[in-house]
C-alpha cells in the first residue's frame, strides 16, 4: 500500500490569533502543496477507516509514519516558536478523520466540548486540524471555556462506566441534555462558546489540547460518509514538554 505523503508549503502564510483574553491558536492557509492527493489518498483507502469507540463522531484511520513524521517536523520548527514547549521529545501521532454521525447517534460526551487527554502528566498536548473539504458550512472548530467543570468531570467518569446512568446525571444537572440531541455550536448551561476559527479548504489549526473545542457543525444534515466531499480533516496529536 502507497504511503501517505505531505508536501508542505514552504511559503504557507502562518498567523496567530486570539480566542477569548486568555489563549491563542495558529492559523496557516495553503498549509499542504498537494492538499488533493491527501483526499484522493483518503477516497482510495476508504476499507482502512473505522468508527473508534465512543472517542470520535466519524471514521478514523491511521495515516502512517511518513506524514506523522511531516507534521512532528513541522511542529517542532515552526509551532515552537509561537508556544512554550520544547522542540525535542515531540510525540506526533496522526489520522485522517472524518465527521460522519448524525446527532441522534452521538454519544452523551460526543454533544460537548472536550479536552484532549494528556499521555503523561510531565507534558502537556496540542492539537494540528487541517480541514480537507472545500463545502465551508460542513463546519470549522468552536473553542470553549467550561462553566461547571467540576460535574462534568463527574459525567465524564459515569459515562466510562454506564453511559445509561451518565445520561440521567447530564439530565438532572443540565437542560441541555433534555432536548433533542445535536452537536454543540453555542454557549449553554455547560461551557462558553469563546471563539470559532472557521473551515477552509487547505487552512491548518494548531491549538492547546487543553482549550476546550469541538467541531463546530451547524449543518449536520450534510455530513455524509463520501471522503470526496465530506468533511475530511487531517489530525495530529502532539505531546510535547513544556519549556515554563
Amino acid at each position: 500500500m502507497t504511503e501517505l505523503n505531505l508536501k508542505l508549503n514552504p511559503n504557507a502564510q502562518i498567523e496567530v490569533r486570539g480566542i477569548g483574553e486568555d489563549d491563542s491558536c495558529v492559523v496557516v492557509d495553503d498549509f499542504l502543496a498537494n492538499p488533493e492527493s491527501v483526499v484522493d489518498y483518503a477516497v482510495e483507502n476508504a476499507s482502512r477507516f473505522a468508527i473508534p469507540a465512543k472517542s470520535y463522531p466519524g471514521k478514523v484511520a491511521e495515516t502512517g509514519p511518513i506524514a506523522a513524521d511531516a507534521l512532528r517536523r513541522y511542529v517542532r520548527s515552526n509551532m515552537s516558536k509561537h508556544f512554550p514547549f520544547m522542540r525535542g521529545g515531540i510525540n506526533a501521532p496522526s489520522l485522517l478523520s472524518m465527521t460522519t454521525l448524525g446527532p441522534d447517534e452521538l454519544s452523551n460526551l460526543q454533544r460537548l466540548c472536550h479536552s484532549d487527554p494528556r499521555t503523561r502528566a510531565d507534558r502537556v498536548n496540542y492539537a494540528g486540524l487541517l480541514y480537507l473539504f472545500k463545502d465551508e458550512s460542513l463546519g470549522g472548530t468552536g473553542f470553549y471555556r467550561w462553566r461547571d467543570r467540576p460535574t462534568m468531570e463527574k459525567a465524564t467518569a459515569l459515562e466510562i462506566q454506564d453511559p445509561e446512568a451518565a445520561l440521567d446525571f447530564l439530565q438532572e444537572h443540565y437542560p441541555t441534555f433534555r432536548k433533542s440531541p445535536c452537536y454543540i455550536t453555542e454557549s449553554n448551561e455547560i461551557a462558553e462558546l469563546i471563539d470559532v476559527i472557521p473551515a477552509k479548504f487547505n487552512r491548518w489549526v494548531f491549538y492547546s489540547g487543553d482549550l476546550p473545542h469541538s467541531a463546530h457543525i451547524t449543518a449536520p444534515e450534510k455530513l455524509v460518509d463520501d471522503f470526496a466531499t465530506g468533511r475530511l480533516t487531517l489530525n495530529c496529536f502532539a505531546s510535547v514538554i513544556p519549556s515554563r
